[in-house]
C-alpha cells in the first residue's frame, strides 16, 4: 500500500529539504511498524514560488524517484491549491501537510493508527500554538464566525493537516464548492474521522506569506461565498430597526408634547424619517441578497481550474 505526502509550498526554499528529511524518517520508521505500507510518494505542489522553493525539490528528487512535482502557473491561493494537490495525488492514503514544520511530520503514526481502527480520516487539532498570539485569537474569532455562519461543524483549530483514505479524496472530487475548504467539506462527506491534538510548532526559517491581510481576505472569501445566512441575518436586524423605529413614533410624539420649547422644530421627524429609510434600504437588500441565494443554491459553481506549467512525476 502506498501513503502519499501532499505538500503545499510557496515561498519554502529554506524549509521544504528539511520537511523531505523529516517526512522520510518518520515513513521509514512507520513501514517497520506497519510493514503493508511500503511504498509512498511526496507530492509537492508548488503556488508559482518567485524563490528557488522548486530548485530545492529538484535537487533532492535526482536521488528520490518517489518525489513529484507540480508547479502551479499562478498563485491560486491557500485553498484551491491543497485540494488540488489531493486530487492529484495516487496513495491509497493522503497526507495533507504544511512545508513549514509547524505541522509536526511525525504525527502521521497518530493518524495511521487512527485509520487502522477503520476511520476514514485523522485530523491534526491545534490544542496550543507558538506563532503570534494576536494571530492565534483573531483565527479563534473567525473561526467562531464560521461557525456563526453555519460553515463549519467540526472543531475549529483546524486547517486541513491529516490522513485521509483514498475513497474520501474521491468523494471530496464530487462537490458544489467554489473554494472546497477541509474544514467545510470534510463533515460534509463523512463523520467517520479522529480528531488528534498536537502544539502547533514555530517556523523554522523564513516568514510565513501569510498576514493579517492576507488572512482577512481568505476569510472574507470563504463567509461570502459559501454562506446563505448572511441575507437571513440582514433581514432580521432590518426588521428589528423597523420595529424599533415604529416604536419610537408615539414616544417622540409624546416627548415633543411635553417639551415643545426643548426640542426643535423637525428634528424629531428627521430622526425618524432617517431610521425609516435606513431599515427600508437594509430590508430592500437583504431581499434581494436572498434571492441571489436562492438562484446561486440551484446553480453548481464553476471552479476556477488550475493551471500548471510544470509537472514532474
Amino acid at each position: 500500500m502506498k501513503i502519499s505526502v501532499v505538500v503545499p509550498t510557496f515561498r519554502e526554499e529554506l524549509n521544504i529539504k528539511n520537511h523531505y528529511d523529516e517526512t522520510i524518517k518518520i515513513l521509514k520508521k512507520i513501514k517497520k511498524i506497519y510493514p503493508k505500507y511500503s511504498e509512498y510518494e511526496y507530492l509537492v505542489i508548488d503556488n508559482s514560488s518567485d524563490d528557488k522553493t522548486v530548485d530545492e525539490v529538484l535537487s533532492f528528487r535526482e536521488n528520490d524517484p518517489n518525489v513529484k512535482l507540480i508547479v502551479n502557473n499562478v498563485n491560486y491561493g491557500p485553498v484551491l491549491s491543497p485540494f488540488t494537490g489531493l486530487t492529484k495525488s495516487t496513495g491509497d492514503l493522503v497526507l495533507l501537510i504544511a512545508a513549514d514544520l509547524q505541522e509536526p511530520p511525525g504525527l502521521l503514526i497518530n493518524f495511521i493508527e487512527a485509520i487502522e481502527e477503520k476511520y476514514d480520516a485523522a485530523i491534526g487539532v491545534k490544542s496550543e500554538s507558538k506563532e503570534n498570539f494576536l494571530l492565534w485569537r483573531i483565527r479563534g474569532c473567525y473561526y467562531y464566525v464560521l461557525k456563526t455562519f453555519g460553515l463549519i461543524k467540526i472543531t475549529s483549530r483546524y486547517s486541513g493537516f491529516g490522513l485521509y483514505k483514498k475513497e474520501l479524496i474521491e468523494e471530496f472530487k464530487d462537490n458544489s464548492l467554489e473554494e472546497p475548504s477541509l474544514r467545510i467539506l470534510l463533515p460534509m462527506k463523512t463523520s467517520n474521522f479522529k480528531q488528534v491534538f498536537y502544539k502547533h510548532l514555530e517556523r523554522k526559517h523564513g516568514n510565513s506569506s501569510y498576514n493579517i491581510y492576507g488572512y482577512t481576505k481568505e476569510a472574507l472569501k470563504t463567509i461570502i461565498r459559501n454562506s446563505t445566512r448572511i441575507p437571513h441575518i440582514a433581514a432580521k436586524i432590518s426588521i428589528i430597526f423597523i420595529f424599533f423605529t415604529i416604536l419610537l413614533i408615539p414616544i417622540t410624539i409624546v416627548l415633543k408634547l411635553l417639551f415643545w420649547q426643548s426640542l426643535g422644530p423637525g428634528i424629531a421627524t428627521i430622526i425618524i424619517l432617517l431610521l425609516l429609510i435606513n431599515s427600508g434600504i437594509l430590508l430592500f437588500f437583504s431581499l434581494i441578497l436572498d434571492r441571489q441565494g436562492q438562484i446561486l443554491s440551484r446553480l453548481k459553481p464553476v471552479r476556477k481550474k488550475i493551471k500548471h506549467k510544470i509537472i514532474y512525476d
